[in-house]
């Protein structure tokens, strides 16, 4: 079987079409789905305290996935899932890809989640604003699981400022286009290594989706 597989065109040029028709983007948050579904099982098992926070939430999508599985799996488990955006898009236009004409926010319907989970709350703001208000740091004190999905570094450094000091030993940081490249040579990943250091405070957990990592805090 193994040799007819490997010498046979026909099947070479099936799989092909098949993975080349397939859009990226159901591919990629087909397996983003399943990496939150992985963490808050995680979560739930080790014990892990603090809320769920997504910085990013586009048109909720995700959100409404990671709070249907608690509500599915865990209710249980006290915990608030925070969606925070600027639903006004990118607050500079440095990539080909990720700009604001492209990703259009639904503001609307994502607060439309506050009405389905009582334990939703959506703030909306660029982040270098919202996460230095001193109300939402009093209402956050611990964080579980850190779901950024902002696409651009400029954009990430807030969130990281915000999440170190309050992630939890065993924390999960999501990434999203974690290895992209804006056309300033920025990247997520440059400000992950300015603010973790990997194999010391932070632990490579799983690699999800095109361009998707996640982290596990452990605290020295």
């Amino acid at each position: 079987m193994f040799n007819f597989i490997a010498n046979s065109r026909l099947i070479h040029n099936l799989v092909s079409y098949f993975v080349n028709y397939v859009p990226i983007l159901f591919t990629h948050n087909f397996s983003k789905y399943q990496s939150v579904k992985k963490i808050l099982y995680a979560v739930k098992i080790d014990k892990i305290e603090g809320d769920y926070c997504e910085f990013g939430c586009f048109t909720g999508a995700c959100l409404n996935h990671a709070l249907n599985f608690h509500k599915l799996n865990m209710p249980e488990k006290k915990m608030n899932f925070y969606g925070f955006d600027s639903f006004e898009g990118f607050p500079v236009e440095i990539h080909s890809e990720f700009t604001s004409k492209q990703f259009i926010p639904n503001f609307n319907l994502v607060k439309k989640l506050e009405k389905k989970f009582k334990n939703c709350i959506i703030i909306k703001g660029f982040f270098s604003d919202t996460l230095r208000d001193e109300e939402v740091k009093k209402k956050i004190k611990n964080i579980s699981v850190a779901f950024i999905d902002c696409d651009l570094g400029i954009s990430a450094e807030p969130v990281f400022e915000f999440i170190k000091p309050i992630l939890q030993n065993g924390s999960y940081i999501i990434i999203d286009d974690y290895f992209n490249i804006d056309q300033n040579g920025d990247s997520i990943l440059k400000r992950v290594n300015k603010h973790f250091k990997i194999n010391q405070d932070i632990f490579i957990h799983n690699y999800f989706g095109n361009a998707g990592i996640v982290f596990k805090f452990i605290k020295n």
